[in-house]
């Protein structure tokens, strides 16, 4: 069932970003929108979706079968698997590249379940053992159809992206707690190597070849809705021009809010810093609420990454310290971590294993952050790592920003954090106890992490997890399809991949090793089969 108009006006009016993000969309200025008042989100906000015949004329106005926002990896390969099916393809971005975060990222994003890639390396995947086992990791909080969708879909598509040239390599990752999926992760090229580059531009190439045409510099403003509220185009902006692309649907790949702060304060319950590389707004999102679409349960939750020294005001301290909150290390593992009560609240190593856990978790519970205990001998160890950075003067500077704190005992060190010095005392024995006995008998973290620490000083230092994209922006069905707001409906000719629609597949966390960009790849693949199939 697609929207109806009075649904799509309806969500018009209250499916938009509130009053305190809205307008501080990077790129985003406020538009009239000639006599279609009734789609505006908020008075004086930008409307983001407006009636066609009800808007001012665009500047100038472009015709093609599908318009894709964004030219990151879902847009791109939306955009070609298009273009290979007849069609003629707007692509729209807002910057002057191609590639979006598939040229930043650092590569291990992908599974490749049962590609001619893989088993040619002699590696046959169970893909029903995998996806049980996804189920039980994102405690089945996901869209289990979409995901079976992807699993028995990424193989084929991994192997339709080398026909381009696209280069990957297996990596020699072991299977981890129960993690099977590591068996089956390949990366691709590294980010200094010109494959992703050519690649890419092969692929849009081919999309230009097929009389579609690659317009930069263009930012998404509105949505464009015809009288039965089905989508039909965007308006852009080019510089001080308005735009409009028109087409039979539109693509929405444009990457998420991950670089919009406001929006990350918005919509997080607790504060976390946003460090997307590219500029990913969140205007797609924005637009598709205004149009009807729904917001997802885990709205506002984003992918969050390991951890990163922080002071009380949330700025971030680089480097130095930061190997204390490291989880990949196994050092880390036998550290405590405590919440801002200086009290235990998670298993550290269960925290190692998953990066995103403990980040997920302390945002789930609303705690802004958490502290990393350490001893003397491990600042030592920090000291004779790096010389050159973890110096005196070095960490002198951390505890003057409020990042590192330093007692001789524990309960000085509770009185430096300004902890209840009873409190952290209690809990600093009761860890100690633990670690003699060898068995932790509520978090049940692994005895061979049940390391004592040794003689003051003690350190905590304050480190907050970070998110490195979005996780719930739009809910999709199998086909891409955006869900609406009104049960069982979609949004009439409105598409998402990649970023923008990745939540439906997580609960509160990227589970699956990285593979967001092998999402981005295949989400976008699905929905240009599917509107070559039933728009075209």
């Amino acid at each position: 069932m697609s929207i109806t108009r009075r649904n799509f006006l309806k969500g018009a009016a209250i499916g938009g970003v509130g009053v305190a993000s809205a307008g501080l969309l990077a790129g985003c200025a406020s538009q009239a929108s000639g006599s279609g008042d009734a789609s505006r989100v908020e008075e004086g906000q930008p409307a983001k979706v407006s009636v066609l015949g009800s808007m001012d004329p665009a500047d100038e106005t472009f015709e093609g079968d599908v318009v894709v926002l964004g030219c990151g990896p879902g847009g791109i390969a939306c955009s070609t698997r298009l273009a290979e099916n007849g069609a003629k393809v707007l692509i729209v971005e807002k910057t002057e590249n191609i590639g979006g975060t598939g040229m930043v990222c650092s590569g291990n994003c992908y599974i490749s379940l049962n590609s001619e890639y893989q088993l040619e390396q002699g590696l046959q995947a169970d893909i029903p053992a995998f996806y049980r086992e996804w189920l039980e990791a994102v405690h089945y909080h996901c869209d289990h159809e979409v995901l079976s969708t992807y699993l028995r879909n990424c193989g084929r598509v991994v192997d339709w992206l080398r026909g381009y040239g696209f280069g990957f390599y297996m990596k020699e990752t072991p299977p981890t707690n129960g993690l099977s999926g590591n068996e089956y992760r390949i990366s691709q090229p590294p980010k200094d190597d010109d494959n992703r580059k050519k690649t890419y531009g092969k692929m849009v190439d081919a999309v230009i070849s097929a009389g579609g045409a690659m317009h930069t510099g263009c930012t998404g403003q509105e949505l464009i809705v015809d009288e039965s509220g089905a989508v039909v185009g965007l308006r852009a902006t080019q510089g001080s021009k308005t735009v409009d692309f028109m087409g039979k649907a539109v693509v929405l790949a444009s990457g998420g809010y991950g670089a919009n702060q406001d929006m990350i304060n918005e919509l997080c319950s607790v504060p976390l810093l946003g460090r997307d590389p590219v500029l990913n707004n969140g205007e797609g999102a924005a637009m598709a609420w205004a149009a009807g679409a729904a917001k997802p349960w885990n709205l506002g939750i984003l992918c969050c990454d390991t951890l990163y020294p922080i002071d009380e005001n949330y700025v971030s301290y680089p480097g130095g310290v930061q190997a204390l909150g490291n989880v990949m290390q196994d050092p880390a593992k036998g550290r405590m971590h405590v919440s801002r009560f200086g009290k235990r609240f998670h298993s550290e190593d269960a925290f190692c294993w998953v990066p995103t856990y403990g980040g997920a978790n302390g945002v789930a519970y609303d705690e802004p952050w958490l502290f990393v205990i350490a001893d003397r001998a491990a600042i030592d160890g920090l000291k004779e790592a790096d010389p050159d950075t973890v110096t005196d003067a070095y960490l002198a500077s951390m505890k003057d920003s409020g990042v590192l704190f330093e007692g001789a005992t524990p309960g000085a060190l509770a009185e430096a954090v300004g902890w209840d010095p009873s409190v952290f005392s209690a809990e600093f024995e009761a860890y100690a106890a633990l670690c003699e006995a060898g068995e932790d008998p509520v978090f049940f973290k692994d005895a061979k992490y049940l390391v004592p620490y040794g003689d003051g000083p003690y350190f905590a230092v304050r480190m907050a997890p970070t998110p490195f994209g979005t996780c719930g922006d739009l809910s999709v069905t199998p086909k891409m399809e955006v869900k609406a707001s009104e049960a069982g409906a979609t949004v009439s000719g409105l598409y998402a991949v990649g970023t923008e629609s990745v939540g439906t597949m997580h609960n509160d966390y990227y589970w699956a090793l990285g593979q967001t960009v092998g999402w981005a790849h295949t989400s976008g693949v699905l929905a240009a089969e599917e509107i070559a199939a039933t728009v075209l």
